[in-house]
């Protein structure tokens, strides 16, 4: 293994480039204004109507989701039984590009980066679910997991436990003055550990390759959005008066964070600094889509539709805390409802909706062939079918602004090609998050009511932001975006090592200057 200094790669989960650079031009964040005075600056393009489930995976194996499988974070629709399930660790064909550090005889230290986890890490450190946003195993709640194994001891000891107490930030869902209090100080403890954590690991270890991950503006972009900004409909402005903006609070933390880390690192390492993607207000179809596609088919079963809603209000006044553990009892009876419920089995239809995130939903085409219970034959069928959806759901409208459901929808075959693309879904759907989408309309479906609007009120935008630093990166800004499944080879090469075998290219943008 040869090459010339160091590779540190600071993650930013959610880290919103446009608030970033906002609160830089205003000095609230020294740290990232110093890096992006002197080094590289550059856009990143996310995989398209995929970006929040499928970001991460594209990161680490350089390759995008029609290749990886990863689209929805770490489940799956599984096509046997036409349901979501986690990824089991041997269907994942792909191991993420530090892996080839340790394999060439390097160290790695990897702390919390959002991918499916590791089997082995071979020379390298790996901390696993430590102070996460979402669990990477699929699991309810977060159990960290270490290599070596006794480093979680250590861990437990000296840093404490998560304050969050390893649940999803959904699970707490802040909305008074103090329940946001003690959400924004709780993220606050955590980039503090973390930041404790990556300064001791760096100081006491060798290592060649070293990446960390903040996950805390995920957090609060998701739970505090309403704080930060007045125009949401959920914003209260006595908490924003007396808190102030938690994002803002939470930003300059992890800024203060990235300083130390970078003067820790010293001035011989090469530093790349990813915000990963953006936030913005929460607003979805997300679950609505379902239905809409039913009505347009004609296969909803009207009968039973407000007796399944009435359970599904009752439902969300129960607490939170005794939801969840109510929660194998309620996928039971969900999965009974809509096999044979107000919606048929997917396997039934002729197609679905498909999870992707929050900003874009899919729709899955139930196609003979490569379905098991496959209705649509390939061809004129398939395309006329996917014309008449795109079509209908051009015309649904929402019936609070009069605007469009919808601001666009593609064919994923069109942005996504590779070995896995038959299963992603067919099209995807783009929400209108102008205003909140309660009740939509349109002369196919007649009128539908949200049945679950999202617990969130802030939500992901598709923009990422990449920083390069080190010997050989004077300061320059790249004119156009690049694809994150670049990021991959380019950042091999720097460790000076093959970039073959990765379906993105090392980008001479991104080597050093000789």
């Amino acid at each position: 293994m040869t090459r010339k200094s160091k590779l540190l790669i600071i993650g930013l989960d959610a880290f919103d480039r446009g608030l970033a650079r906002q609160w830089i031009d205003e000095g609230a964040l020294p740290n990232l204004a110093a890096q992006m005075a002197t080094g590289v600056t550059a856009g990143v393009r996310n995989p398209t109507g995929m970006e929040s489930g499928s970001l991460w995976a594209s990161f680490a194996y350089g390759c995008n989701p029609a290749v990886h499988g990863l689209f929805d974070g770490i489940r799956h629709l599984d096509p046997e039984t036409y349901l979501y399930r986690p990824h089991r660790p041997d269907e994942i064909d792909f191991r993420p590009f530090w892996s080839r550090i340790d394999d060439s005889g390097g160290k790695s230290i990897v702390i919390d980066a959002v991918v499916p986890s590791e089997t082995t890490a071979n020379r390298g450190t790996r901390v696993i679910d430590w102070f996460a946003h979402a669990p990477a195993g699929g699991s309810a709640t977060m159990k960290m997991r270490t290599h070596p194994p006794e480093l979680k001891a250590t861990i437990e000891r000296d840093y404490g436990p998560d304050p969050l107490g390893g649940h999803m930030c959904d699970y707490h869902q802040p909305r008074s003055l103090e329940q946001v209090r003690w959400f924004t100080d709780a993220l606050l403890h955590r980039v503090d550990r973390k930041r404790a954590l990556t300064l001791d690991l760096m100081a006491r270890e060798e290592w060649d390759f070293f990446m960390v991950t903040f996950m805390d503006a995920h957090c609060a972009g998701h739970h505090c959005w309403n704080v930060h900004d007045p125009s949401h409909e959920e914003h209260d402005p006595a908490v924003a008066a007396a808190i102030g903006d938690p994002l803002k609070t939470i930003y300059m933390a992890i800024d203060d964070a990235v300083g130390a880390i970078r003067r820790q690192a010293g001035a011989d390492v090469t530093v790349m600094t990813y915000m990963s993607q953006g936030i913005g207000n929460g607003y979805t179809g997300l679950r609505l889509l379902d239905r809409v596609l039913a009505r347009i088919n004609g296969e909803m079963h009207e009968g039973r539709n407000s007796f399944v809603s009435g359970l599904r209000r009752v439902w969300r006044t129960v607490p939170l805390s005794i939801r969840h553990r109510l929660l194998p009892l309620h996928n039971a009876a969900r999965n009974s409802f809509y096999r044979e419920g107000f919606l048929p089995s997917p396997e039934k239809r002729l197609c679905f909706e498909t999870n992707c995130n929050e900003r874009t939903s899919g729709i899955r085409i139930n196609l003979v062939g490569r379905d098991p219970h496959g209705i649509v034959r390939p061809g004129d069928e398939y395309e006329a079918l996917c014309n008449r959806l795109i079509a209908e759901l051009g015309e649904v409208r929402n019936d609070e602004t009069g605007g469009p459901l919808v601001t666009e929808i593609v064919r994923t075959r069109d942005h996504h090609n590779g070995p896995k693309a038959e299963t992603l879904p067919d099209l995807l759907v783009t929400w209108n998050r102008e205003k909140p989408i309660r009740v939509v309309s349109s002369p196919a479906i007649g009128r539908l009511v949200h049945p679950h609007p999202t617990i969130r009120t802030g939500d992901h935008r598709p923009d990422a932001l990449m920083m390069l630093n080190g010997p050989g990166f004077g300061h320059r800004t790249l004119n156009q975006d690049i694809d994150v499944i670049d990021l991959a080879p380019s950042l091999t090469a720097l460790c000076g090592l093959s970039s073959a075998g990765f379906q993105g290219q090392a980008l001479p943008a991104l080597a050093p200057d000789e």
